[in-house]
């Protein structure tokens, strides 16, 4: 017994591939018209990673001691390369294009705690232990005034709630990092046109505005007054 060739069916039923092919055309033809390929200076990323580091048992002195505190929360800054501690070494004929970065960085932070008797809060800032880094990453060969730069982006979050034990608290803590290799270039780009005109701004007043008009279209409550006896459904 033959087998039939099963066909790919047909988008739908009026479907004509001339006419489609017909439209495609013309809607890259007239992309491509409104494309203009523009110059920019730009930071491209070259190479980059990820790091990992914890602290699981960061402690942090409390001052007052012997009043009564309770943690509030606690606010990172973006880490930081520690000046003087950025070390890039070249890995020469071993790994052409490599280089070995050495450095160690810092991450600012803000304790917020709250006064159990007063109800006074209070702000202690502080740095986490620095955090050195020995990393090997791609930096391709370059002259000499070509300048790359190692950037480097944290988060850092608690890991479980802390605890205030005498006059120290502890939080651990875990900072999550990427590294790049970053380099200024001139690339070129498409691009359609200038950014369209921006919206207008809505200001505060405006929105006040239309909070108090829809109070003001709303119907008056029926449930101002207490209900009567005869509108209650009370078994007697």
């Amino acid at each position: 017994m033959e087998k039939k060739k099963i066909s790919e069916p047909a988008p739908y039923s009026t479907y004509d591939s001339k006419i489609n092919k017909h439209i495609n055309i013309k809607q890259s033809q007239s992309l491509s018209d409104l494309v203009e390929p523009v110059c920019i200076l730009c930071d491209k990323v070259y190479s980059f990673c990820q790091q990992r580091d914890c602290f699981p048992r960061f402690s942090l002195n409390i001052k007052d001691i012997g009043e009564q505190f309770k943690f509030i929360g606690i606010n990172f800054q973006e880490g930081y390369i520690s000046e003087g501690t950025l070390n890039v070494t070249p890995m020469g004929d071993r790994r052409p294009n490599f280089s070995r970065v050495k450095f160690t960085f810092k991450i600012p932070f803000t304790v917020t705690l709250k006064n159990i008797i007063s109800s006074e809060t209070i702000s202690i800032n502080g740095l986490l232990p620095e955090i050195s880094k020995d990393i090997i990453l791609f930096m391709p060969e370059a002259r000499n005034e070509f300048d790359f730069r190692i950037v480097v982006e944290t988060r850092s979050e608690v890991l479980v709630p802390p605890e205030i034990i005498d006059n120290k608290i502890e939080i651990p803590i875990g900072v999550f990092s990427i590294i790049r290799v970053v380099g200024r270039v001139q690339l070129s780009i498409s691009a359609y046109d200038f950014n369209p005109e921006p919206p207008e701004g809505e200001t505060f007043e405006e929105t006040e505005k239309i909070i108090y008009q829809e109070f003001d279209n709303r119907s008056f409550p029926d449930d101002f007054f207490p209900p009567k006896f005869e509108d209650l459904d009370i078994g007697i």
